[in-house]
């Protein structure tokens, strides 16, 4: 395995190994003060039928090449959900799809297409619709979704990736009805999504970005949570039409796999009647002009 993947398969592992204790699988605690917060090394390495010392320089991030049946080994020892078993088989390289790479012009999105992406998330109206790669940038979106919050084209090109907007921007958090909830569902997608493209260079500024301006986003990425999707409602409050119930569907391109389409789709009678008016408010140039963008603010 490449060096930003091994050390990547590492930290999950010390992440997830920190979060059981010696009950959650069945161990018996033992006598004396524990000098680790979750399992030692060794009893993971005891459940999952490997060599201690191979384990530790799993952990520790050395080129050792696990196979499909040591990962699951190890998947099954640290109680791994189904979405975090995938992206444990995906760091580790032995990836659960046909294990094809996407190459750097397929990370960078639809730049430059025929606008035929373009007319299909304009078509989606009144649903908001947006495309975002695999590191959340907002590739495009319809007016729907520009307007849904704020005026996204309003922002600095710079800020104009969703996880960013959670985190930082003051319209964006006063925006989420159950904030909490949605900022651990949102990193838990993003770590999921890192699983993909790894040791695509724009993983790191982000990351670092991120974590410098929300203490937050620190804290969660820091749990190591994993999930592909959710089936909850989210429930947006949008400064111009008000209270949204909103649940998402999530398309994947054949041309780009690893781009995104999310439909948001109304879970209720008053939400869709919401959606048709902010598409007519629209439409006859109601909503004109960039809105205020108030200052981005860390989430605490």
């Amino acid at each position: 395995m490449d060096d930003v993947r091994s050390r990547e398969l590492g930290a999950y592992l010390r992440a997830r190994r920190d979060r059981l204790s010696p009950a959650d699988v069945g161990l018996a605690a033992g006598g004396g003060r524990r000098r680790v917060k979750g399992l030692r090394r060794e009893e993971v390495a005891v459940l999952a039928n490997v060599g201690s010392t191979w384990y530790t320089w799993l952990e520790q991030g050395r080129d050792v090449r696990p196979g499909a049946e040591v990962l699951a080994a190890i998947a099954d020892a640290l109680l791994l959900s189904d979405d975090e078993r995938r992206h444990l088989f995906l760091l580790g390289g032995r990836p659960e799809t046909d294990g094809r790479q996407p190459s750097t012009d397929a990370l960078a999105g639809p730049a430059g297409d025929d606008g035929r992406l373009r007319v299909l998330l304009d078509s989606l109206s009144p649903h908001p619709a947006v495309m975002i790669d695999p590191r959340f940038e907002i590739l495009a979106c319809n007016a729907a979704f520009r307007f849904m919050i704020n005026d996204i084209e309003a922002l600095p090109r710079t800020d104009r990736n969703w996880a960013y907007l959670h985190f930082t921007h003051p319209d964006w958090i006063d925006g989420q009805a159950d904030y909490a909830e949605e900022c651990e569902i949102l990193v838990a997608k993003l770590r999921a999504c890192r699983g993909e493209t790894l040791t695509h260079p724009a993983w790191g500024p982000l990351l670092r970005r991120l974590r410098e301006e929300s203490p937050l986003f620190a804290r969660l990425w820091d749990r190591a949570d994993v999930s592909s999707g959710s089936r909850r409602v989210k429930r947006i409050r949008s400064p111009h039409v008000g209270s949204l119930s909103l649940r998402t569907v999530t398309l994947r391109l054949h041309e780009n796999p690893h781009t995104r389409v999310v439909v948001h789709q109304p879970e209720d009678r008053t939400t869709r009647e919401r959606l048709d008016e902010l598409a007519a408010r629209i439409a006859r140039g109601g909503i004109d002009g960039p809105a205020p963008v108030r200052h981005p603010r860390p989430a605490t």
